[in-house]
């Protein structure tokens, strides 16, 4: 696909650069994100901040990393996997980013039937769910779909923005109690199962991966690299997720302190006591912008993964890709309409495929863009793999002692 923005120049090419970035950060932060990072402040106060800016640079430096290597070689990089290192990587990665997609689908489906109970008091969340599918699937059958999607995200994001941003003001002036910390940093007891799922939602490296398939569709170039048009949309996600994930942080523990949300009605609730009853359509309106865009991209996610593993075709207007999406959504449904949550079995199969997930993903992207049959003169340089490296180091620690503590959970 032929980039148009190359040939715009200063601040007109670096606007114009944003994409697949934005479309990622309106992917990640979705219903459960938002509950997590709430909660992490409800429970913990400021003390695991510093975790968030962690994660945060993690996500960077390997997004960064897939999509140069998809600038340089054409190839997203689960292409590269399979390509380079066999198919039995690919694959495990491919089905455990399609299973877990499968099962976070099912709380964006809620969060969107929620979303629309916030703004709609008369509309059951049973039905707003089948709205939001309805949405999802007119969506993914339009022509030119990328540029759509691209659009359509850096709208929701906006408004996410925006929002969250105004909600984190206005609790800034409730009088600090003690009932949290408001130390920016410490590790305090049963924090690192919930550092470990703020790194799922937030730095997953499925999602990471899918990003290098949009940088393809976005139609980057090595002149993207020079011009900075791939940082400038790396770093504009990242800060985007960023803002709303503190945001929501810094309001779960200034306006919930000690005393963490079941869901997102509660948080609207919670606010509409502090800023009035107008704040509960406007909120409903981010919460169903962050809802959607997660509900119509994830599973497009998760399939896109797994036919790039089993070297099949793929990409946004896919039919394959696309009919699929529409299984999983119409599969999420079933599950609400007959649990009404998501049972506690398969999230912890999502929960065990991210965690072999992150291992796999990382390690392998940090072994192709230092293969010089593979990048050339665009090799990545020493100092880039050593940032790639330590944040792999210390996100693999939270992952292996958290398989530590599964593991001796089921032993107890």
């Amino acid at each position: 696909m032929k980039n148009q923005t190359t040939e715009k120049t200063g601040i007109k090419y670096l606007l114009a650069a944003l994409g697949p970035g934005m479309i990622l950060a309106a992917t990640s932060i979705g219903p459960g994100s938002i509950v997590s990072f709430t909660n992490t402040g409800a429970n913990f106060g400021y003390t695991l901040i510093w975790w968030v800016i962690a994660i945060l640079i993690f996500r960077a430096v390997f997004t960064f990393a897939m999509n140069k290597y998809t600038v340089v070689t054409g190839k997203p990089i689960m292409v590269g996997i399979r390509e380079n290192y066999g198919p039995v990587w690919a694959v495990l990665a491919g089905v455990f980013a399609f299973a877990g997609q499968c099962v976070y689908g099912i709380g964006n489906v809620i969060g969107v039937g929620l979303a629309f109970l916030i703004l709609f008091p008369f509309i059951p969340l049973k039905v707003g769910a089948v709205i939001g599918l309805l949405i999802c699937g007119l969506l993914y059958f339009m022509k030119g779909l990328y540029q759509k999607v691209e659009v359509f995200m850096k709208i929701l994001v906006a408004i996410m923005v925006v929002i969250f941003v105004i909600s984190f003001l206005a609790t800034l002036g409730i009088p600090y109690d003690g009932t949290v910390s408001h130390s920016f940093f410490g590790m305090p007891a049963g924090a690192k199962a919930m550092m470990l799922s703020l790194m799922g939602t937030t730095a997953s490296l499925g999602t990471v991966a899918y990003g290098s398939s949009l940088a393809k569709e976005k139609g980057y170039r090595t002149e993207d690299l020079k011009k900075g048009g791939l940082l400038a949309d790396v770093i504009g996600g990242v800060a985007v997720i960023g803002i709303i994930s503190a945001a929501c942080y810094f309001v779960g523990a200034n306006l919930f302190p000690g005393a963490p949300i079941g869901t997102g009605m509660d948080l609207a609730l919670g606010l509409s006591g502090l800023l009035g009853a107008f704040i509960r359509p406007v909120f409903g309106i981010a919460f169903l912008a962050a809802a959607l865009s997660s509900e119509m991209m994830a599973p497009k996610l998760g399939i896109n993964l797994l036919l790039q593993s089993l070297n099949k075709e793929s990409g946004m207007e896919s039919k394959t890709e696309n009919v699929v999406s529409i299984v999983m959504l119409l599969f999420a449904l079933a599950v609400v309409f007959a649990y009404g949550g998501v049972p506690a079995q398969l999230l912890t199969l999502a929960q065990i495929g991210g965690v072999i997930n992150t291992p796999i993903l990382g390690i392998l992207t940090i072994f192709l863009l230092n293969k010089k049959e593979e990048m050339g003169e665009q090799k990545t340089h020493i100092a880039f793999t050593i940032a790639l490296v330590a944040s792999y180091l210390v996100v693999l620690y939270m992952v292996v002692n958290n398989i530590i503590t599964i593991v001796r959970g089921f032993l107890a």
